[in-house]
């Protein structure tokens, strides 16, 4: 606190109360993150008087005097470059050069193998070559046995995805092992260990196409023990379906808090809205098996609606429909009218999923690709090659293109691209569903989930430091400082500790409410230092969204969510 007074003093620069707790001057803070070249030049400043240790000793007044103007000196040449570099990016901004706060893009003009300048030639190549229907990834979620797979199952098949071979084929492996309910299911659970258990392990992926969009579907499972893998695909989602067992006890199992266990169907709504998704389509199933099924639909509403709003849906971005996987009814086409859903006169799956709107994704930006998975030559087919598959976040790619894969520092070519499951495809911009396949060899083992391909000149950093606001979910005891927790970031997973409780704010209002609080509670909201034992590509929510939410969880339990507010470099 003094070293900063003395700063204020010297330099001019305001010294804040909030820098009290972060430990040093957000001016100063910038100063030394962004311009190391600076940097090194002030400390030079500092050590030249050492080579001159020879000279005659001065009087101790002189020597105090001149220590005070060279310090003075450096204070300045400090102020002056900053100023210089303020004075040049507004000049940069003006003509149209982007910022240059962390994680937005950088003021140097775009390299030749830079992917943002692909982005022209790309936008050309649309003129020419129709880019076909908008693209929106949509995550199917609900409690375990809710009849996730088996809807989506029926639905890839009525859309004419799998053909009716495959069909019959799913449906004569099921039977053989006493298990004929779940042909549909098998079409979208693949893993064998999948259909021994009957649950969905993996996040299960199908594109197809609607008469309005074209629809990558993630299937995430809804057993507990895999929630690391359906924060997995809610990360790269637009939109989410969450899928309720409507037959007796049913929703209740996954719904109901019993001692201190709640179902998925809680957690995941809460995953879902924490990590960004506004849009949500609620679907019951099963109530063809109910004697009253418009009753049992009501009831469900009534208990799940309040629920919903309070995690921060609002409801125009709700709809609620029934469907019944194994029936087919309601899936694609309306029912008929001897069917057991007769009764329901709201929109068809299909045209729930329709109805969602389009997310816009930020085709100028700097390139962010989150690696969700990746295999090297031997799963991948070619020798001194790398698949990752994952979702543009932002910026653009096209074949050729010169990336960077971090941690790391990787430098690659982009050999091809699988744009939203079509192969061979040129480019892939924002918001399109990806594998892309690198021209990396020994390194293809430094390729992990939670790495991001980015572009080699403005690359997104890897730190273990981060501050947040964040909002606590149900806790069993309060965090107090040194709290240990996972982290989640996109794809990436981090064992970490709360470092800093720096604010705790009014949970409505955001305003603050108290500086340094001792502990935090069940539902409250606040600004925390984070700090992780390993090294994550992250970056502040303000510059890049997908790359900006966090999770935290605790024993298996999801204890909050939150927004990464600033980016420690060092």
């Amino acid at each position: 606190y003094e070293v900063g007074e003395a700063m204020s003093r010297k330099g001019g620069a305001q010294w804040e109360e909030e820098d009290y707790y972060d430990g040093y001057d957000d001016d100063y803070d910038e100063y030394y993150d962004d311009d190391y070249d600076d940097y090194d030049d002030h400390v030079s400043a500092k050590k030249k008087p050492a080579a001159a240790s020879q000279a005659p000793p001065k009087t101790k007044t002189k020597t105090a005097a001149a220590g005070t103007a060279k310090k003075q000196q450096q204070v300045t040449k400090v102020a002056k470059t900053k100023a210089a570099q303020q004075q040049a990016t507004v000049v940069k901004r003006k003509a149209g050069a982007p910022a240059t706060q962390h994680g937005a893009a950088t003021s140097k003009p775009a390299a030749a193998n830079d992917p943002r300048s692909d982005l022209s030639s790309i936008l050309r190549d649309l003129e020419v070559e129709p880019q076909g229907k908008p693209s929106l990834l949509l995550v199917v979620l609900g409690h375990v046995d809710a009849g996730k797979s088996t809807l989506m199952g029926r639905l890839v098949a009525e859309l004419g995805v799998v053909d009716s071979k495959e069909v019959r084929r799913r449906a004569h492996q099921a039977t053989q092992i006493g298990k004929g309910s779940f042909g549909w299911a098998w079409l979208m659970d693949e893993r064998p260990e999948e259909r021994e258990r009957g649950v969905t392990i993996d996040i299960a992926k199908r594109t197809f196409e609607t008469e309005a969009r074209q629809i990558t579907i993630l299937d995430a499972p809804g057993h507990r023990d895999f929630v690391t893998n359906a924060i997995s695909g809610i990360s790269q989602a637009d939109a989410a379906l969450l899928v309720v067992d409507g037959s007796s006890g049913g929703f209740e199992s996954g719904f109901d808090v019993r001692g201190k266990i709640s179902g998925q169907t809680r957690e995941h709504a809460q995953l879902a809205k924490g990590i960004g998704i506004d849009q949500l389509a609620v679907v019951v199933t099963k109530l063809d098996k109910h004697a009253a099924g418009a009753e049992r639909l009501a009831e469900i509403r009534g208990k799940l609606d309040p629920f919903l709003k309070s995690c921060g849906f609002k409801d125009g971005r709700i709809r609620w429909l029934c469907a019944s996987g194994t029936t087919g009814d309601n899936v694609v086409a309306k029912p008929s009218g001897g069917s057991a859903l007769s009764w329901f006169e709201g929109p068809t799956v299909v045209e729930a999923i329709d109805a969602f709107e389009m997310v816009e994704h930020k085709r100028d930006a700097p390139l962010r690709v989150p690696v969700f998975s990746s295999a090297g030559a031997k799963q991948g087919g070619g020798a001194g090659q790398v698949i990752v598959t994952g979702r543009l976040a932002t910026g653009c790619v096209r074949v050729g293109s010169q990336v960077s894969v971090m941690p790391g520092s990787l430098d690659t070519t982009v050999k091809s691209i699988s744009r939203n499951g079509h192969k061979d495809a040129g480019f892939a911009l924002a918001g399109d569903a990806v594998e892309l396949t690198l021209g990396l060899d020994e390194e293809a083992s430094c390729v992990s989930v939670g790495s991001v391909v980015c572009g080699p000149s403005d690359g997104i950093r890897a730190v273990e430091r981060i501050k947040a606001k964040i909002a606590t979910l149900e806790l069993e005891t309060p965090f107090t400082l040194g709290q240990s927790l996972v982290v989640h970031i996109h794809a990436a997973r981090a064992p970490a500790k709360v470092t800093k409780l720096l604010v705790l704010h009014d949970p409505k209002t955001g305003e603050d409410v108290k500086k340094r609080p001792r502990l935090l509670k069940s539902y409250q909201t606040a600004t925390v230092e984070i700090t992780m034992s390993d090294k994550v590509c992250v970056e502040k929510y303000e510059d890049f969204a997908s790359l900006g939410r966090l999770v935290l969880r605790l024993g298996g339990r999801t204890v909050g969510v939150g927004k990464v507010v600033k980016v420690y470099h060092t």
